[in-house]
């Protein structure tokens, strides 16, 4: 059989380069035989599912970090709206939280929700029961023992509104002192903006 002329000779056959390989592995399946099972394809869903898990991960930091509760890269922007100090480096993320929460009004604004926040603070001071007095001292020198009992906390205070004016009064008698600093924290978390209230110690509330 005769040599038909100007037929290509072709090359002989060599092993591909590495650069060979990248550009034929990264190439559309079919551009050539040898990568007719190109994981090109592969590359393309897993560039595309890398982005979107980095965009469903961004959605849900931002939705963290969204409530004071479970916020903690932003956490201090949630401290900087309550006029709380930003980062304070003593205290843990935990206790940072806590203190912005303590800052936001949240919850009914009810008397019995007051009541019980009043009468949480009364009981924090003088205990449960409540002591007037230490039992067993005697409080007459005429030789007639008096002895404290647990007291009734609805009998140490009394709550007046006054409507018209969009203003209540926490009566408290002289002698019941609670930790007026957090009662005015927690009455000012769930009372509404608009109503304004007054604490005020007299001797019969």
């Amino acid at each position: 059989m005769s040599v038909t002329d100007f037929q290509p000779t072709l090359p002989v056959e060599v092993q591909p380069t590495e650069a060979e390989f990248d550009f034929m592995e990264q190439s559309p399946p079919g551009l050539f035989p040898q990568n007719q099972n190109s994981n090109f394809g592969f590359i393309i869903r897993k560039m595309w599912c890398d982005r979107v898990t980095e965009i469903s991960g961004e959605q849900t930091t931002m939705y963290n970090e969204k409530f004071p509760a479970t916020s903690t890269q932003f956490l201090d922007m949630h401290e900087q709206q309550y006029g709380l100090p930003m980062a304070p480096t003593t205290l843990t993320i935990a206790q940072r939280r806590q203190a912005v929460l303590n800052r936001i009004r949240v919850g009914p604004f009810t008397r019995t929700r007051r009541q019980q926040i009043v009468e949480s603070y009364i009981t924090a001071t003088f205990g449960t029961p409540i002591q007037l007095v230490p039992v067993g001292v005697a409080m007459a020198s005429a030789g007639v023992p008096l002895y404290g009992e647990g007291g009734d906390v609805s009998t140490l205070y009394k709550i007046v509104e006054d409507i018209p004016n969009f203003n209540y009064t926490v009566r408290f008698k002289n002698t019941v002192t609670p930790d007026e600093v957090g009662l005015r924290r927690e009455l000012d978390r769930i009372t509404p903006a608009g109503i304004s209230y007054t604490i005020v110690y007299v001797a019969t509330p």
